[in-house]
């Protein structure tokens, strides 16, 4: 077995936006969730960039908070702080991060938790236990909307079987935090559905915005005939045009090589095009030295 689908993430600050491509992650996910707080005084730092980013590529967010109440009158403080923090967002779920033993009744102190933000978000409310500590903590998971846990076993990105053993009323299944996927270059948490539907905690699906096709080769821009192949020597993008702007058809890895069929100086960049079904890829291999052809800075030709 490999992946289950559907596929669900979870992202935190510690997977930083600017090593993530959006477009072509959001292809390959069908839900998120997203760390909004580590207790009520620590507010993530990307989360509004994780979830804005998603949302408007139609990927369906729900949320977690890590718990850290210290008392039961705290564990209400960090239920209105997490609500009042994503309600902006109007998230699919709540779910509570419970993996740390931070008052010495925890079966009291989460509950207070879970009854304060029910009460704001209604029957949107999971748990999250880790699957050793979740006879510990005697959580009264009765009153919860859903349950998740993570087990791993040899922990290698996908789902080899390896079950929760803590439970049988599980919802969702944490299977590794190894998961590889395109459009992040790390490791990502991965979880599957085990018991329950999708709809349940992410929504009706949403239509995700078609993958741009390639397009006709510009008119206005003077293409010189040229049968070769270039290697990327870092990871780029295939666009829909010869522009910085246009749509991502595809993000090629470093190493890739794509045989092209000419190229041109077009916008500030060497600019090559590679026939497709349809019309032509375009990548950027380099700025522009003058109107002259130029050597790649980003790869090389052969």
């Amino acid at each position: 077995m490999t992946k289950p689908k559907p596929i669900i993430i979870d992202l935190s600050e510690h997977q930083l936006p600017n090593k993530i491509n959006y477009d072509l992650l959001a292809k390959n996910i069908d839900g998120a969730i997203v760390r909004i707080q580590y207790g009520s005084a620590y507010e993530d730092n990307q989360y509004k960039t994780h979830i804005t980013e998603l949302q408007k590529r139609g990927v369906p967010v729900a949320v977690y908070a890590w718990v850290r109440g210290t008392d039961v009158n705290d564990m209400r403080n960090e239920a209105t702080t997490f609500y009042n923090r994503a309600k902006q967002f109007n998230p699919t779920f709540y779910w509570l991060d419970i993996e740390e033993r931070s008052m010495s009744d925890m079966r009291s102190g989460v509950e207070a938790y879970r009854s304060t933000l029910q009460g704001y978000v209604g029957n949107k409310v999971g748990a999250y236990i880790a699957n050793h500590l979740f006879s510990i903590f005697n959580i009264d998971v009765s009153k919860f909307n859903g349950i998740w846990i993570p087990t791993y076993g040899v922990n290698n990105g996908e789902y080899l079987g390896v079950n929760p053993t803590a439970t049988n009323n599980y919802n969702l299944h944490q299977y590794t935090s190894n998961g590889v996927l395109p459009g992040f270059n790390g490791p990502l948490d991965v979880s599957r559905i085990a018991n329950g539907d999708f709809s349940t905690f992410f929504g009706k699906a949403q239509v995700k915005p078609q993958t741009p096709k390639p397009q006709p080769a510009p008119t206005n821009v003077k293409w010189h005939v040229e049968n070769a192949t270039y290697v990327m020597n870092g990871d780029t993008n295939l666009r829909t045009q010869p522009t910085t702007n246009s749509g991502v058809i595809a993000l090629l890895p470093r190493g890739s090589a794509i045989k092209y069929d000419a190229w041109a100086i077009t916008n500030g960049y060497l600019w090559i095009r590679q026939p497709r079904s349809g019309g032509y890829g375009y990548v950027a291999t380099g700025p522009a030295n003058g109107n002259g052809r130029t050597e790649a800075a980003w790869g090389s030709f052969k």
